[in-house]
Parts: C-alpha cells; sequence; structure tokens
C-alpha cells in the first residue's frame, strides 16, 4: 500500500488488473518537484541571512547597482553576480504556441499525451523527453539536421543509447534536413504541419502532420535585456565573457577590460551548460570577491 501510495503521487496508478497513468498527476509531480526544490533554495538562503526579492533585476549605467525592471527601485551593493540562465532556443521558421509546439518548458506542462510526435533535435534534451513519450505510449519522429543520431554525443554513448532507448520503441527518424516552417494546430482538430528540407540543398524535401512537435534544438543566454550594454558589456551569441575567477571583461576579444564588482555564472557565460558547472561557477565567483 506504501509503494502504491508513491507511485500515484507520481502519477502512476496500480490495481490488481493493470497499472496505468494518470497525465495530469504526473504533470502536477513534476511541477511539484521543481517548486520544492525552489522553495528548499529558498529557505537555505534566508536561514544563512540573505534577503530574497522577487523580481527581475537589469544593471544601470552605475557599477554596483541594480534595478528592479517593475518597480524602478535601485539596489546598491559591493558586488553583483549575473546568474539569469538560460532559455530554449527555438529557431526562425518555427511558432511555438506551447501548446502544440513547444518547448522543453511547456513539455512539463504535459497539457496532452499525443498520439504521434515529432521531436526537433536529437540531443540530451530530446533522447530523455523521447523516453518519457514512448513510455506513455506515443510514437515519435526524430527530426535531426545533422547526418546522424545525437551529433554531439561519443559515439560509444550514442550507441548505447540508440540500443536503450530508440532501437525496440516506436521511434524512427529523419536526419539531414531542417524543420523549416513548423505550424501549431489544435489538438484533436488540426494537426501540426512540418515542413522539411535538405540541410545541404535547402530543397524540400517531405512535409509531415503530427499530433504535437517539440523543439529540443538546445539553449541559449538569457542575458538580452539586462542592462549589459549599458556597462559597455559586449556579448558573443549572447554569452558574457568572463575570467578563471568568473569575473565579467568587456567584450571576447583579446583586449577586453575587466569589469570591476562584478560576475558571471552558469549558462550565461556559456563555458560549459550543466547545473553542476554552474555551481562551481558560484563557488568560485564567491571565494574570489
Amino acid at each position: 500500500m506504501k509503494d502504491a501510495a508513491h507511485l500515484e503521487s507520481m502519477g502512476i496508478q496500480v490495481d490488481e488488473s493493470a497499472i496505468q497513468y494518470s497525465r495530469e498527476g504526473i504533470a502536477a509531480h513534476a511541477k511539484n518537484l521543481a517548486k520544492r526544490v525552489k522553495g528548499n533554495l529558498e529557505n537555505s538562503l534566508t536561514a544563512l541571512g540573505c534577503e530574497v526579492i522577487e523580481g527581475r533585476g537589469i544593471l544601470t549605467e552605475n557599477p554596483q547597482e541594480v534595478k528592479d525592471e517593475l518597480t524602478g527601485k535601485v539596489y546598491k551593493c559591493k558586488d553583483i553576480i549575473l546568474a539569469p540562465g538560460s532559455v530554449p532556443f527555438v529557431p526562425p521558421g518555427v511558432v511555438a504556441d506551447e501548446k502544440t509546439v513547444y518547448t522543453s518548458d511547456g513539455a512539463l506542462e504535459l497539457q496532452f499525451v499525443p498520439e504521434w510526435v515529432a521531436i526537433i533535435g536529437s540531443g540530451y534534451i530530446g533522447l530523455e523527453f523521447s523516453d518519457v513519450y514512448t513510455a506513455l505510449g506515443a510514437e515519435v519522429t526524430f527530426i535531426e539536421a545533422m547526418d546522424d543520431l545525437m551529433p554531439t554525443f561519443d559515439r560509444e554513448i550514442a550507441k548505447q543509447a540508440e540500443r536503450l532507448l530508440i532501437r525496440d520503441r516506436p521511434i524512427d527518424y529523419r536526419t539531414g534536413v531542417f524543420a523549416a516552417e513548423v505550424t501549431p494546430g489544435i489538438p484533436g482538430e488540426k494537426p501540426v504541419t512540418i515542413k522539411m528540407i535538405d540541410a545541404k540543398t535547402k530543397e524540400h524535401v517531405e512535409t509531415i502532420e503530427v499530433d504535437a512537435a517539440m523543439v529540443a534544438t538546445g539553449r541559449v543566454p538569457n542575458t538580452g535585456n539586462m542592462g549589459l550594454e549599458a556597462r559597455g558589456i559586449e556579448t558573443n551569441r549572447g554569452f558574457v565573457n568572463v575570467n578563471e575567477k568568473m569575473q565579467v571583461l568587456s567584450s571576447h576579444d583579446e583586449n577586453a577590460q575587466l569589469i570591476p564588482n562584478l560576475y558571471c555564472i552558469g549558462d550565461a557565460n556559456g563555458k560549459m551548460m550543466l547545473a553542476h558547472a554552474a555551481s562551481a561557477h558560484g563557488i568560485s565567483a564567491i571565494e574570489n570577491i
């Protein structure tokens, strides 16, 4: 009974005749998990004497200042650490309504389980979600611009992933093609339309209609509109350049200048877009303040 209750809290229902899942229960579990992690982090900060202010901070023209974008209130401080993270990248031609065409953010909502879902991109994000969707009974089609699935993976790891997560599941794929145009649909009424072109010749190859499409083409730094230009900071594709101490540099040029009392950690500096790397960046920044 205890195990059954634990499974039900994750959206899985078990009785004598069958094992079933609740779409709403799975979505609620994912949301509650994220909420719990956020709450625990906030409680830890509060316990350490940190003041947590809800809002969106942006830099001003003056050093050692952060302004609340909504209220306009300016906070003065000794040092500033930029940790805005990243957001899903949506390629040109793709319309993401977060209902039938969605990024990983929208996919976590699990508004419905499509019978057939196309996943654009076959990196770790796409692969993880294909595991979820096939477990819930969906058919998956990967659309990959490179000639092979999982192009950034070590080839031995890719082989193992293909054997364990793709080969015996209802998954097919198109490689060497771009999803040039993706038009949202209406669940149960109108399909999502995906027009594919050859990655090299750019000629039309195929158009398919699916129940949903997930955009898993990577992530980009969430550094737009946060006042970097006001401080004379130039980014490269949104990434902020830092030195080994996580101190912000004015540009990615060889002659870049150090911006005093300003640090940048995590996905925004592009060193390594992984959670444990961001944690290490944070430790480095604090130890150098």
